[in-house]
């Protein structure tokens, strides 16, 4: 079957959903965990541990925009995007392995320089498989109502992951460490097992795809080659695109606010709340409301525009992220509120992949060049950007506190964890609704353009 313009077989959209579990179960792990995992396993500190991640995540960063276009540019046996599920799996099942192996016995500047290629290589990993995944929202059909679906089961995938992992790591890294305590040996074996997930996941979507039109035939190839986008086009229709720039703005400021809830608050339970195992029921709660608010994205969407959609999400977790810091002292209280927040937060998590589709038939009614990957690679960007200042955030925040791993925290700490966790991502999620304000995409436009498009193609 290489019709990309029919329904989606289920198999193929729980598949899609299913891919991002296992994607999600990671990124907790490595967002959530690995910063601890540096300061109160490996014994580094703070300022080592945030130098190894910001010049791994600059390395991170940089790649993407390169990455993007060479992956529109190839033409591997397995398909243009589905090829990089398969390499990218395999990859980031190494690397994430050997990011908790402990490597303090290292001198200081070898610790850093082989900490920072590492997790360089596992965040390039990350962008290999995630660009080709969300490329294959646009390349796998044509109806803008199944890309939605689409969406949304990347979404509840996402929660799902989320879920499971907000539930299962702690437990898991007491399992597999034989303590009720964090210790090299159980969280190298639950990045072995999270590893082992990507893979499956990845793979079950590489076979429920191969069928589809996203294999690299002989005409595609002579027909990219010949009127494909050249680099140049590509570029230049990513820095002249103002929704696509608006976009990639808004989605920087709500990853980099979960970011900094995600790598924050299991400092905030082990050192302001003292009970470190009750982070997993807050990162469970969490995504549970993350979960229901990825399926209620359709129901909202046929009354709200995807635009209006977004921004009442980052209202909504804003507004819940003030009372948390207004009520820091009540941790159960602060679950309950966080947990209403990612509500809201899951709106702009499902609709933002179905927005960059649109962008990229925005972009090639303008100018008769279609740059999915590029264009898919600008959402990669804005999570590679998020997690660069996450991370110099979080350590060097730490770090100007007078934070000490094992120390009882002084008050200053304290406040610190506080503002960092709560009151920043509060500000941030207010600046993206400030950005989206300014998108201009009219959705009631769009079918016009595409049916346009399809007039000019025949």
């Amino acid at each position: 079957m290489n019709d990309t313009r029919g329904k989606l077989g289920n198999f193929v959209k729980f598949s899609y959903g299913f891919a991002d579990v296992g994607f999600q179960m990671m990124v907790t792990l490595s967002n959530s965990y690995l910063l601890i995992f540096f300061t109160d396993v490996a014994g580094i500190s703070a300022v080592t541990a945030g130098i190894i991640m910001t010049v791994g995540r600059i390395i991170d960063t940089i790649s993407v925009p390169i990455l993007g276009p060479f992956i529109e540019k190839s033409h591997l046996p397995w398909g243009k995007y589905r090829s990089w599920l398969f390499i990218g799996a395999i990859c980031i099942f190494i690397t994430n392995a050997i990011l908790f192996v402990n490597l303090s016995f290292l001198p200081q500047a070898a610790l850093i320089a082989v900490g920072a290629i590492v997790y360089a290589v596992f965040c390039i990993s990350t962008n290999v498989a995630y660009i080709g995944y969300t490329s294959m929202n646009s390349s796998l059909t044509d109806d803008p109502k199944e890309k939605v679906q689409l969406s949304t089961f990347r979404g509840q995938g996402a929660a799902i992951g989320k879920i499971i992992a907000g539930w299962t790591l702690i437990p898991m890294i007491y399992f597999f460490g034989g303590a009720n305590a964090y210790t090299e040996q159980g969280f190298l074996v639950t990045a072995v097992f999270v590893g082992l997930m990507i893979v499956f996941t990845y793979l079950t979507l590489f076979f429920a795809t191969k069928d589809r039109k996203v294999m690299s035939s002989k005409e595609e190839i002579k027909d990219t080659k010949n009127n494909g986008p050249s680099v140049k086009d590509m570029l230049k229709q990513i820095v002249t695109t103002r929704p696509l720039l608006l976009l990639f703005l808004t989605d920087v400021t709500r990853i980099l606010a979960s970011l900094l809830v995600f790598s924050m608050f299991p400092y905030f339970f082990k050192y302001v709340v003292n009970d470190p195992a009750k982070v997993a029921v807050f990162f469970g709660s969490v995504n549970i409301l993350l979960f229901i608010g990825a399926t209620l994205v359709p129901f909202i969407t046929k009354k709200l525009s995807k635009r209006t959609t977004y921004m009442c999400g980052n209202a909504v977790m804003a507004v819940c992220f003030v009372l948390m810091f207004l009520n820091s002292g009540n941790p159960t209280l602060v679950t309950i509120l966080a947990s209403i927040g990612y509500l809201g937060y899951s709106l702009g998590n499902v609709v933002n992949t179905a927005m960059y589709a649109d962008i990229v038939d925005f972009g090639e009614y303008r100018t008769g060049k279609n740059a999915r990957a590029a264009i898919f690679s600008v959402f990669q960007l804005s999570i590679k950007v998020a997690a660069v200042f996450s991370t110099s955030i979080a350590a060097f925040g730490l770090a100007s506190t007078g934070f000490q791993a094992g120390v009882e925290p002084t008050a200053q700490v304290v406040s610190g964890i506080n503002m960092i966790s709560m009151l920043l991502p509060a500000g941030l999620l207010l600046v993206g609704v400030v950005f989206l304000f300014f998108y201009n995409i009219n959705e009631k436009e769009l079918p016009e353009m595409r049916e346009e498009m399809m007039n000019r193609k025949n």
